[in-house]
């Protein structure tokens, strides 16, 4: 399936590992005991949850520039078990194919694709710039589900593969930067804003997936674990944890996010604990 990327040159030795297979369980069940092999699951949950943040920091050993994390997460890290990638929001499915390449990376590559399309040919911009642009065009792009406008844009959070998904144009841009919500009427009554499946948005204030909530709840606690004092207050506390707790336990861990992680593992260096243990979930947060 994935054959076509051993021929990547800028393929670091650890993705190699993760090319020919989808997900390897067993290998996955090594890593997960050596790298929680220090921790005590059995903790006071303070401490655990303080273990567990230093943890996953520490461990965060390779954080990735943002163009390189798109192009991981398009090429590999995002796609489920049929090859395809499927946008978090709408469950719409695309071709692995069809996403930006690994020689979007470079500059040339960059420009053969804006020269097709014309509306992009007059932009100005850095190579960041344009590469989005080119994502758009190509209705795809990347949904931090930790919006980038509550932490700036800085890293390493906004190339942190672990809250970054694939997402349409249409459905991120619906989003945008505005908190969860979990409708009492949805997906049931029109009487808000419902656009192309994405979910249902009530202003600009609340916003409900149509789909991916488990995987996203499990992305947002991560981010409150790795990331504890890096929102400021007001964005901290428009985050309903008790919902993604509940959305946690009713979407239970799924082999994409399995994969995910253990992709995740290898090129980051660290994990999501809440896809690894999700019946801590609620004893912690």
């Amino acid at each position: 399936m994935y054959a076509e990327l051993n021929a990547v040159q800028s393929i670091e030795d650890p993705l190699k590992e993760i090319l020919n297979q989808y997900y390897d369980e067993t290998s996955d069940n090594q890593l997960k005991a050596a790298y929680y092999q220090d921790l005590s699951l059995d903790a006071p949950k303070e401490g655990l949850l303080n273990s567990l943040t230093n943890l996953i920091s520490t461990t965060h050993a390779n954080p990735l520039p943002y163009s390189r994390s798109k192009k991981l997460l398009h090429s590999l890290v995002d796609l489920h078990e049929d090859g395809k990638a499927r946008s978090i929001y709408s469950g719409k499915s695309m071709e692995a194919g069809t996403l930006l390449s690994y020689d979007l990376v470079y500059e040339a590559a960059v420009r053969e694709e804006i020269s097709k399309y014309p509306s992009l040919q007059n932009l100005n911009g850095s190579q960041e710039d344009l590469l989005e642009s080119v994502l758009t065009a190509l209705a795809l792009n990347v949904e931090h589900i930790i919006p980038q406008s509550w932490f700036d844009k800085a890293s390493p959070m906004v190339g942190d593969l672990n809250h970054l998904f694939t997402c349409e144009t249409t459905c991120n841009s619906f989003r945008s930067n505005i908190p969860y919500y979990d409708f009492d009427d949805y997906p049931s009554a029109s009487k808000e804003i419902i656009r192309n499946d994405c979910g249902k948005r009530d202003g600009e204030e609340r916003f409900e997936p149509q789909n991916g909530k488990g995987a996203v709840a499990r992305a947002n606690l991560y981010f409150l674990t790795r990331y504890p004092d890096i929102l400021p207050q007001d964005r901290r506390k428009a985050i309903d944890i008790p919902m993604l707790i509940k959305w946690h336990e009713e979407n239970p861990v799924t082999l994409y996010e399995k994969h995910r992680n253990w992709c995740i593992h290898h090129l980051q260096g660290n994990r999501n604990p809440y896809i690894d243990f999700p019946d801590k979930a609620a004893v912690l947060i």
